[in-house]
C-alpha cells in the first residue's frame, strides 16, 4: 500500500481554504492539523473539513503531530517562520508565493532546506500546467524556432506595487520556464504620470486595505527587460488598469520562426495557442492563430500536481517543480525592477548583490 502522507497546514485564510479543499480530494494525503493565529478562522476550517487537531503555535503542531508535509498559506509576512521552523526539523514545505518579504527572508528559507534535505517548493501552480509544459515541449522540438523573447502578461486590476508582490512571481516564474535563468534586469517605476520616488513608498495593504499584507511596495505602472543565460530577452508590463481581465494573464514566447502563447486562466485543456508566423502582422492576420491541444501532458489541477510533483521529489530525493531556489529567482526578478529604478534604470545582474529589500534600503538612505 502506498504511503499516505500527513500535511499540516499553517494559515486557514482564504488560500488555506483552497490547499484543504485540493487535499480533501486526494486520497494519498491527509489532513492531520491546522494553525492559525486567528480563533475565527481556526473554527471554521476545523469544521468545514473535519480536522480536530488545532494549533495557533506552529512548531507545537509540528512537534505533537509530526507532518510529513507542511503547506504555508499565510500572507506573505507570515512565510518565514512556519516554513524555518518546519525545514529546520525535516519536514518538507510547500509555500505560497511569493517565497519571502525580501530576499534576506528567501535566502533564510532555501538555506534551511539545503541544510536539513527537507524539500521546499513555492507553490507557483502555473509552473506544472499542462500549457507551459506542451509549451515547453515544443521549443524542445523546434517549433518555433530559437527562442528571442519571452513577454510576461499580467491581469491588471491592481496598482503596480500590489501586482509584484501578489501575481508578479507567477509571471516571472513562468517567465524562467522558458526563458531560462535571469543574468540582469533593467526597470522603470511610474507612479501615475511622473518617475516614483522614495516619497512614494509604502505597505501593500496602505497601497490597498484590501490587498495581502506582502510589504513594501510602490508604483502604479512598470517595465522592466531581462536578459537570460542562453542570449534570450525578457520583458514584463504591469500597466496598472483598474479592470482586471484575467485572460489577459501569461506569457507570449516569440521565436525565430513562431510564437506561441500561453494563458494561465479559463480551461486547463485549452490554453496554449501557435502562430507559425515570427511577426505578428495586420490584425486581420490574428485567424492565424491555432489552439493547441495539450491533453497529452496529463491535465488537472495544477495545484494538485503541485502537491503529487512535491511527493515524488521527497521519494526520489529530488528537486520539486518551482522549488526554493526556482522561487527564490522569480522573486528576485521582481526585486531588480525596484533595485534598477532605484539606480536610474541602470541595468542590475541577478543574483542582486544587496539581499535587503531594495525599497526599505531607498527609504532609508534619505
Amino acid at each position: 500500500m502506498a504511503k499516505v502522507y500527513k500535511v499540516a497546514l499553517v494559515g486557514c485564510g482564504g488560500m488555506g481554504n483552497q490547499h484543504l479543499s485540493i487535499l480533501k480530494q486526494l486520497p494519498e494525503f491527509e489532513i492531520v492539523a491546522l494553525c492559525d493565529i486567528m480563533p475565527n478562522n481556526l473554527a471554521r476550517a476545523s469544521e468545514a473539513y473535519k480536522v480536530k487537531a488545532c494549533y495557533q503555535d506552529c512548531e507545537k503542531m509540528y512537534d505533537e503531530m509530526h507532518p510529513d508535509i507542511v503547506a504555508a498559506a499565510t500572507q506573505t509576512r507570515g512565510h518565514l517562520t512556519p516554513t524555518v521552523a518546519a525545514l529546520s526539523k525535516g519536514i518538507s514545505v510547500l509555500c505560497e508565493k511569493p517565497i519571502a518579504i525580501d530576499l534576506v527572508e528567501a535566502d533564510e528559507m532555501v538555506s534551511a532546506s539545503a541544510k536539513s534535505g527537507a524539500k521546499f517548493a513555492i507553490n507557483q501552480q502555473n509552473h506544472v500546467n499542462a500549457g507551459i509544459r506542451k509549451a515547453q515541449a515544443m521549443v524542445k522540438d523546434g517549433v518555433i524556432g530559437e527562442v528571442i523573447l519571452v513577454r510576461g502578461r499580467n491581469k491588471a486590476g491592481r496598482k503596480s506595487g500590489n501586482e509584484f508582490m501578489e501575481m508578479g512571481t507567477h509571471i516571472t516564474d513562468m517567465m524562467m520556464c522558458l526563458g531560462g535563468i535571469p543574468l540582469w534586469c533593467s526597470g522603470t517605476v511610474y507612479n501615475q504620470e511622473r518617475l516614483a520616488e522614495p516619497k512614494d513608498i509604502m505597505e501593500a495593504k496602505e497601497m490597498s486595505s484590501g490587498d495581502r499584507d506582502s510589504g513594501l511596495v510602490m508604483g502604479t505602472r512598470a517595465i522592466a527587460n531581462y536578459g537570460f543565460k542562453d542570449g534570450r530577452l525578457g520583458e514584463i508590463h504591469f500597466l496598472g488598469y483598474k479592470q482586471g481581465m484575467g485572460l489577459n494573464y501569461g506569457i507570449d514566447i516569440l521565436g525565430e520562426k513562431g510564437q506561441l502563447a500561453f494563458r494561465g486562466t479559463g480551461n486547463l485543456s485549452e490554453n496554449l495557442w501557435h502562430l507559425p508566423r515570427s511577426m505578428e502582422g495586420a490584425p486581420s492576420q490574428f485567424s492565424d492563430w491555432k489552439l493547441i491541444d495539450v491533453t497529452d501532458m496529463g491535465v488537472e489541477d495544477p495545484m494538485i500536481t503541485m502537491y503529487r510533483r512535491l511527493v515524488n521529489a521527497i521519494e526520489t530525493d529530488t528537486q520539486p517543480p518551482s522549488s526554493g531556489e526556482e522561487g527564490r529567482l522569480a522573486f528576485e526578478m521582481i526585486m531588480g525592477i525596484y533595485q534598477s529604478h532605484r539606480e536610474g534604470g541602470k541595468r542590475v545582474e541577478i543574483p542582486l548583490a544587496d539581499r535587503k529589500h531594495p525599497l526599505e534600503q531607498w527609504r532609508k538612505n534619505l
